[in-house]
């Protein structure tokens, strides 16, 4: 199966590194046909195709490679830049990943992610203590235990004890985020992260799409999403089209850095991103592995091999080939684990409740009162709201853009995650819908989360009678 396109050969000995390798052509000649030459065909990476790429290749950070310089301890992140800086002249950050970078820099959970983290260890403790108290004292009233009796006195003890020990617990692990706190980053010129950054990546930045490019690109990665055509699908179910479309921005920044550099080339794509619209997973010894779709699509566009790394793997393979590093094991740890934290919100549970649901619609209704009224009103017609209705609704002239109208929906879908009120796996509540014959690129309507317009129609009882369609 061809996932773009109709080419299909990867041709010869990746280690050689021609453009004929990378695009399956031999001086305008088909090459003959080997093992390795379909779209499903895989070769494992090896050190010399890594010392390859770290020599004259091309080495994309994601977002997360930067923010996890925040979250990180002191020992990771001097040695993550201490990688970096090695592999400078090779370094590539897509506009897209700087404008996530500043856009999540500030968020506590990247800032202030070891007191956060400390905050949420120490509450559940509190909570399983106060679990255990009360675990005992319904016993106590179940099997009638008297308080004058020797085995009440003993359990109340050992109830003291549990409580001394929980607050000691509670006392070292603040202690410990205290000591791993990232002093000046709430002003920029202060910041020890952006201070080393800045001269890293001065002249690595790509530069941003055009205003036109941009919106085909959104409206692009939403038709790939429906698709399920990797990256980024996975965002769509709870994100916003814009915000959701921020896997193939990126992923379409580096296929046009990478033509641009000429075919045949290498790119290593250093991600902490784990879903499985960016990688192929595998239990046991077999490593996880770029999807195939996007190892065809980035050589048919660019003529170039796509590797892929956690920022982890990264440390490993760069302490083991470039000369005068030496990587702390913790760190590869530290990242591991970060990595694994992405995993675990993967299995988070998902979907909208009665509380968690409402509670969106309390913030909306406060801060942005138009798009609460939008949402209810899609809710209360089956879950859609026309163009017309939404311009009428917010109190909008004929003539506004709708563009970005989805965008304080992300924000505070992000602040309550921020919250811990929202899990960050509910579907994302008002999708855009573009497209009509004579304009496209035009938002026609919105459409609610399915599952919550149930939800919705029952906490808001009195319902407005509308007579708007869907335009499916």
């Amino acid at each position: 199966m061809a996932y773009a396109g109709t080419g299909g050969a990867s041709g010869g000995d990746p280690d050689s590194g021609s453009d004929a390798e990378a695009t399956g052509e031999t001086d305008g000649a088909q090459a003959p046909r080997g093992i390795f030459d379909c779209d499903e065909a895989h070769r494992s990476p090896v050190d010399a195709d890594y010392a390859r790429i770290f020599s004259s290749g091309m080495v994309v950070l994601d977002t997360n490679v930067l923010l996890n310089l925040y979250r990180s301890n002191e020992q990771t992140r001097r040695d993550t830049f201490a990688v970096l800086a090695k592999l400078q002249e090779r370094l590539f950050v897509p506009d897209q990943v700087l404008t996530e970078f500043w856009r999540n820099r500030e968020l506590r959970s990247v800032r202030h992610h070891h007191s956060t983290k400390a905050k949420e260890a120490t509450s559940a403790m509190d909570k399983l203590r106060r679990s255990a108290v009360d675990a005992v004292e319904r016993w106590k009233k179940d099997v009638r235990l008297k308080e004058d009796e020797p085995a009440t006195e003993d359990i109340d003890g050992a109830l003291g004890r549990l409580g001394e020990t929980a607050a000691e617990l509670k006392e070292l692990i603040e202690e410990q985020a205290a000591r791993d706190v990232l002093a000046g980053t709430e002003a920029t010129h202060t910041d020890p992260v952006l201070t080393d950054l800045e001269p890293l990546l001065l002249g690595r930045i790509g530069g941003p799409l055009s205003e036109a490019a941009y919106d085909k690109a959104v409206q692009d990665a939403q038709a790939r999403a429906d698709e399920q055509i990797p990256p980024g699908y996975e965002d769509f179910k709870t994100k916003s089209s814009e915000g959701a479309a921020g896997d193939y921005l990126l992923w379409l920044q580096v296929m046009i850095e990478a033509e641009a550099r000429g075919r045949g080339g290498d790119v290593l794509l250093v991600t902490g991103d784990v879903k499985k619209d960016w990688w192929v997973t595998r239990d046991g010894e077999i490593p996880a592995r770029p999807r195939p779709e996007l190892v065809v699509e980035l050589r048919e566009w660019a003529g170039a091999r796509l590797y892929m790394l956690t920022p982890g793997e990264l440390l490993v393979h760069a302490e083991k080939l470039l000369e005068g590093l030496q990587v702390d094991v913790g760190s590869v740890s530290d990242l591991e684990q970060l990595r694994e934290e992405g995993w675990e919100k993967e299995g988070a549970a998902s979907g909208w409740t009665p509380d968690s649901l409402g509670a969106l619609l309390g913030e909306l209704s406060e801060r942005y009162p138009s798009h609460g009224r939008v949402v209810v009103k899609a809710a209360a017609n089956g879950g859609f709201v026309d163009r017309a209705t939404v311009l009428e609704v917010a109190g909008y002239g004929p003539d506004r853009q709708l563009k970005g109208f989805t965008r304080p929906i992300s924000t505070v879908t992000r602040d309550l995650e921020e919250q811990q009120v929202l899990t960050g796996k509910e579907p994302f509540l008002l999708r855009t819908i573009y497209g009509s014959e004579s304009q496209p690129n035009r938002a026609s309507g919105f459409r609610v989360a399915e599952e919550a317009v149930a939800l919705l129609r029952k906490i808001f009882e009195d319902e407005p009678d509308t007579d708007e369609g869907d335009p499916a």
